[in-house]
């Protein structure tokens, strides 16, 4: 029960309680508005500044997203080294990360190259932001099961016949399996996909590892 007065005819013409709704109105939003705001508070740690970078797919063996986008030079020898073109330049509007190497798997997928040219290539212009040192793990591939020709009924392996990676996806009473752990997320099955709509989301990995230490060979030993 309100300790407030009821509001009369005369208040109602006057205006008064459509000053009190917008008021109540008013309040409501802006504790929905703190409330959306506080995971953005304190951006200023490690955790949260990583969560707010975009989530691009990079080329074989990248390093954490912080120290790519800050160390790639944007030099273009790992798009040169691609004999596929499957490396391109991030877009504008990904920001700081314009113009860094990415890979669009669904116009053209990495083939998984057995020596890694791009990476070679990153690391003979001493960025190795590309690092040879690191799993050569760039997302997962994920099956849309109502987009997928053989969870409708017909008989297709065409995903799993254009993987280059052994063991990464398979078919299993006739229907295709990804096996996360062995995934590159390399974007072939998705191109390769003959789906009306294609039935394979390649998801590019969001937590990479750190730039690997490299030992200094000009210290000198001690024993």
């Amino acid at each position: 029960m309100t300790d407030e007065p009821p509001i009369s005819r005369r208040d109602l013409l006057r205006g008064r309680f459509f000053r009190k709704l917008t008021g109540h109105v008013s309040e409501a939003v802006g504790r929905r508005l703190d409330i959306a705001a506080e995971p953005f508070r304190d951006l200023s740690t490690p955790a949260r500044t990583q969560a707010m970078l975009p989530v691009l797919h990079r080329p074989p063996c990248a390093v954490d997203e912080i120290t790519f986008t800050a160390q790639c030079t944007r030099c273009d020898a790992c798009v040169r080294a691609c004999p596929v073109d499957a490396i391109v330049h991030a877009d504008a509007l990904f920001g700081k990360a314009a113009g860094t190497p990415i890979i669009e798997p669904r116009s053209k997928a990495c083939v998984m190259c057995e020596d890694l040219p791009c990476v070679a290539a990153c690391v003979a212009e001493g960025t190795s932001v590309l690092n040879p040192k690191l799993a050569p793990k760039m997302g997962t591939a994920r099956i849309i099961k109502p987009s997928c020709l053989a969870y409708r009924g017909q008989a297709c392996d065409a995903c799993v016949r254009a993987c280059p990676v052994e063991g990464a996806i398979e078919i299993r009473r006739g229907l295709p399996v990804v096996h996360e752990d062995a995934c590159t997320g390399c974007g072939m099955c998705q191109q390769a996909c003959p789906a009306p709509r294609k039935a394979v989301a390649i998801i590019a990995t969001s937590e990479r590892p750190a730039m690997p230490e490299t030992p200094n060979d000009d210290q000198p030993n001690q024993e």
